[in-house]
């Protein structure tokens, strides 16, 4: 088969379904199973079109299929994206035609339990793979029984077969998995992990000897966007069937003896009835086999003995909220789910270490964008507060299920990224494209909150301007101390980071400057900026030797495009011509070697000269501006502060003006001011993922740091962006008082 890069489901244990249907045959017919994942060349290949080959190739699927048959079954799964015709199984079936042609060709669901089901009209499929002279849906033990004895007795066999619940699961033959070059297949799906290259595996397919297994089929619930049982398509009652506890044993022991180490259950939910999962448990000790569970369990229905029995057992505990709105799950989704178990389950999985993955859904018809922030707003609380992964996916209306009735459903070629990268059209439900704008903030926030990937060093309180905004203007003048310092570089350097901005105060009037840069890339910082006033680079060899000194890139703050307005905004009146020599200097050492650039903070003095700084910037070759909003710190006030909206919108006229010949970045301001330009103000998300360390070793998260004066407003409640802005900043009247910084506070033993 072949699958997109972002599929949905295992197809990597598709094979089950074939094993089961061969062990069942054998009672009445000689069978040959072919496992294209068993085969000696099962490999995943990289196709032209990006799609992945997993298995063997069609020539060796159908060089294994020699011989003569009456009868030949071929798997037809999700995977194949029916009702289209899938060029790699219609290969094989042609290649099975021409070789076979008096043998009866079914291709059939073999429907085992928990995958994804794409519900087709039997004509259709039929109508794609001519090839086939049977159409066999759902389960199909029972009925592949049936076809065996018509063709016995000379029947024609039917085109269209719907499949036959099993009564008893334990009556039904164990797979026979020795049937199956296990070895080859153990290589198979190592190459898969190896060939898709994809980080952590929640429900690893390696490192061992895995194999899939089912303990149930079906579930009583009936959620809207469910497809994976097809009960009801078969007119009958949604239920469970479960396999005994002695049968479960007996299962466990058969694998273990074939050296399997890990086994994925496959069952669509695991824990329905309150004896089961207890009694799976048992027999996977017994056994001495490690679990999986990619379909995840109820969480109202994981007693707090079971969750403690998982923790060694399993890699990774799933549970499914779908919705942080009780309305939407009631009223929508009918999951029946009082959202406070999934709350109590990512508690305990935080405090037992179990890592714990919560799938959510949006777009759901009829759902507000209020409710899409409730949810978003809630993944995050969980995965902040309690390390619980947040599985965010579109709602998405596979054929058969609740979701689609009513929708009108897109012609899809492979609906597994759909979940992923591609909305639909849902009746009253939210747009496309704001549908697409809460999962790329959610998406880029979650990402940026994965632990610091940047460093932000106060080198120093010290400075020698006077800036009427300055968010650090109320400390203790006083340099950080070198030792520590260094310390903190190494801590978060073990860490993993790379970035490190080292800012002040002035930084460049700490004379362990440029020791300490040399220090950070020597240690393996691979990009350090240095923001500074530039004052001091006025002098040629400092200029010269900070340029040298093992920085990636320098921002120089300029607050003016000439010398008055600067020295208004930062209270020295040579302030501007030293800056501006500074930057010269620096320009000039460099030889294009550094980024340089300029940042400018936006005040009620400076707004209008905003394109003349970035002439100035553009002009001394530094293409490179950030414009800054105030933030409340320090001595930042409404009185200093201009008019917001009509920043915003000057702003963006400088943007457009100089968008093609410079780098701009907007920071500190809420989205909702600059409707269009979000890949301006991408700057302010990355905060998640960034540590500030002040002059006397304190750290903080910096985006939690600057939500402390942030509110939200009424506003904020159905925007796309809600998930990581704090909301509007809200500056007072006077300056911060005074924040003494106390010579001892700086030789404090930093933390590992």
């Amino acid at each position: 088969m072949s699958v997109a890069r972002d599929f949905i489901d295992y197809p990597y244990f598709a094979d089950l379904g074939a094993v089961q249907a061969a062990t069942v045959l054998e009672a009445v017919a000689t069978v040959t199973l072919v496992d294209a994942f068993a085969l000696a060349g099962a490999t995943l290949r990289w196709r032209g079109d990006g799609r992945a080959h997993l298995g063997a190739t069609v020539d060796e699927v159908l060089e294994a299929a020699a011989g003569t048959w009456s009868m030949i079954v071929v798997a037809l799964t999700p995977f194949h994206r029916p009702p289209r015709r899938d060029d790699t199984l219609g290969d094989t079936l042609a290649g099975l035609r021409r070789r076979h042609p008096a043998a009866v060709i079914v291709l059939a669901d073999l429907y085992q339990s928990g995958q994804h089901y794409v519900a087709t009209a039997a004509d259709d499929v039929l109508a794609s793979y001519p090839e086939a002279d049977v159409r066999l849906e759902y389960e199909a033990e029972v009925a592949l029984l049936e076809l065996v004895a018509a063709l016995d007795a000379g029947r024609r066999a039917p085109r269209h077969v719907l499949g036959i619940r099993p009564p008893d699961l334990d009556a039904v033959a164990r797979p026979r998995w020795d049937r199956v070059d296990l070895d080859a297949r153990d290589r198979f799906l190592r190459d898969v992990v190896r060939g898709l290259g994809r980080g952590h595996w929640a429900f690893p397919i390696d490192g061992g000897r895995v194999l899939p297994w089912i303990s149930a089929r079906g579930c009583p619930y009936d959620c809207a966007h469910c497809s994976s049982n097809p009960d009801r398509a078969v007119g009958a009652p949604k239920t469970q069937r479960r396999l005994s506890p002695s049968r479960m044993r007996d299962d466990l022991a058969a694998l273990a003896a074939l050296g399997a180490t890990a086994v994925h259950v496959l069952d669509e939910m695991v824990n329905v009835h309150p004896r089961h999962l207890p009694a799976l448990l048992d027999a996977a000790e017994a056994a001495d086999v490690r679990l999986e569970f990619p379909n995840g369990m109820r969480a109202d229905g994981l007693a707090p003995e079971q969750h403690v029995r998982l923790v060694g057992r399993i890699t990774t505990l799933s549970v499914s909220a779908e919705s942080g709105s009780q309305r939407v799950l009631d009223t929508i989704v009918g999951k029946r789910l009082d959202r406070g178990a999934i709350t109590r389950v990512a508690e305990t999985s935080a405090k037992l270490g179990l890592p714990t993955m919560v799938h959510y859904m949006i777009g759901l018809p009829g759902e507000r964008a209020e409710e899409i922030n409730e949810t978003l707003g809630w993944a995050l609380e969980l995965w902040d507060r309690h390390g619980a992964e947040p599985a965010v996916q579109f709602a998405t209306p596979l054929p058969g299920t609740r979701l689609a009735r009513g929708a009108s459903l897109p012609v899809v070629d492979d609906w597994g990224p759909r979940f992923q990268r591609e909305p639909s059209a849902l009746p009253d439900a939210v747009g496309l494209d704001v549908l697409r704008a809460f999962k790329d903030t959610f998406d880029a926030r979650v990402a940026a909150s994965r632990g610091p990937q940047k460093l932000i060093l106060n080198a120093t309180y010290v400075c020698n301007n006077h800036c009427t905004f300055c968010a650090v203007g109320t400390r203790t003048q006083i340099d950080g101390h070198p030792t520590r310092q260094r310390e903190i570089l190494a801590k978060y350097r073990r860490a993993g980071v790379e970035l490190l901005d080292i800012d002040g105060g002035e930084p460049t009037l700490n004379p362990e400057l440029v020791p300490l840069v040399r220090y950070a890339r020597a240690i393996g910082y691979t990009r350090i900026n240095v923001t500074t006033n530039g004052r001091l680079c006025a002098y040629p060899e400092f200029a010269a030797r900070l340029v040298g000194s093992g920085v990636t890139s320098l921002l120089f703050s300029i607050h003016g495009a000439d010398a008055r307005t600067h020295a208004a905004q930062v209270g020295v009146a040579e302030a501007f011509e030293q800056t501006l020599a500074g930057l010269r200097n620096c320009v000039h050492a460099a030889a294009g070697a550094l980024e340089i650039g300029v940042n400018i903070t936006l005040t009620k003095g400076n707004v209008r000269q905003l394109g003349d700084v970035a002439q100035l910037a553009l002009d001394e070759g530094a293409p490179w501006l950030n414009i800054q909003f105030l933030t409340p710190f320090g001595r930042a006030t409404r009185m200093v502060a201009p008019d917001t909206q009509a920043a915003a919108a000057h702003t963006m006229r400088v943007i457009d003006r100089f968008r093609d010949r410079m780098k701009l970045q907007v920071i500190n301001l809420p989205y909702c001011f600059m409707p269009g330009y979000e890949a301006f103000m991408a700057g302010d998300l990355g905060k998640r993922g960034r540590d500030m360390v002040f002059v006397n070793n304190d750290a903080v998260n910096l985006a939690a740091y600057l939500a402390e004066r942030r509110v939200r407003k009424p506003v904020c409640a159905a925007c796309t962006h809600a998930c990581f802005c704090g909301g509007f900043y809200e500056l007072d009247d006077v300056p911060e008082p005074p924040w003494l910084v106390r010579a001892e506070d700086l030789v404090r033993r930093v933390e590992s």
